[in-house]
């Protein structure tokens, strides 16, 4: 039934394109102004707090025949467009607008650029959208007193395994199921071990003081840290990772992190 409704779909859109091609064969190109934007390119700055960044844009028919748009891309995923049909057919001097919404979700601070483009019965038009994102202010932990340090570190030490309940699973369980070797590291340690936002008493990985082999890291993910942040990860200790999840893990950390214990002598 999918490939049907498919290839019903595909189908349409080539009647409709045959349609055009006819129709500009019998009334030639046009030589002036068709299909006009109120911007070719816009710009948005968002908040920190802001998680999408919505644009409109304003199309006009100026020409004396009709305008069809058959389909507007994003150039990612993480764009979506937005048209009042698909296709849009746009008699002489109709308009309308087109929005596009651009998930914000895990993207740096900085500007970046996305772009739709429509495919119209005149060609093709390109619009850019431009986002700018906020550089992110320092982590509350930085300006933590001494107090407040020990505060968190006697919670911790009481509920060790409170990251992967409530709010805290959404992104410390939820998003390592099913991953191993070094997306599970991106997922679940690279989260906090490789954040530029790092607490302070949240370790570097790639810059331990101590020696470290398969041993080490099995062991310290299957048990944890005592007195610190760092929890059991290990299913056998009631944390999120299965046996196969610890036994890539810990051959990754293995290979990639190069404080290796000294050959004896």
């Amino acid at each position: 039934m999918a490939i049907s409704k498919w290839s019903g779909a595909a189908a349409g859109l080539l009647v409709l394109s045959a349609a055009l091609v006819k129709l500009s064969a019998q009334d030639g190109l046009p030589t002036g102004p068709t299909l006009v934007f109120d911007a070719d390119e816009k710009d948005y700055k968002a908040t920190a707090e802001e998680t999408t960044a919505t644009f409109t844009f304003y199309a006009t028919n100026v020409w004396t025949n009709t305008v069809v748009i058959q389909q507007v891309f994003a150039s990612c995923h993480c764009t979506v467009a937005h048209m009042p049909a698909t296709p849009w057919i746009l008699l002489p001097g109709a308009s309308g607008a087109v929005t596009a919404e651009v998930d914000l979700t895990d993207k740096e601070d900085g500007t970046f650029t996305k772009t739709l483009t429509f495919f119209t019965s005149v060609g093709e038009r390109v619009l850019t959208l431009n986002v700018s994102v906020p550089k992110l202010s320092q982590p509350t932990n930085a300006a933590q007193t001494e107090a407040q340090r020990k505060a968190a570190m006697t919670k911790a030490t009481a509920d060790p395994m409170a990251i992967f309940k409530g709010d805290c699973a959404s992104c410390h369980v939820e998003k390592a199921r099913g991953l191993l070797g070094k997306d599970l590291y991106v997922a679940a340690c690279g989260i906090c071990h490789d954040s530029p936002h790092r607490a302070s008493f949240v370790p570097d990985l790639h810059a331990l003081k101590q020696p470290t082999d398969l041993d080490y890291w099995k062991n310290i993910l299957a048990k944890g840290k005592p007195k610190t942040l760092m929890p059991a990860f290990a299913e056998s200790a009631g944390g999120p990772l299965s046996p196969m999840q610890v036994t890539s893990l810990v051959d990754y950390l293995d290979k990639s992190i190069t404080n290796k214990v000294p050959a004896k002598q």
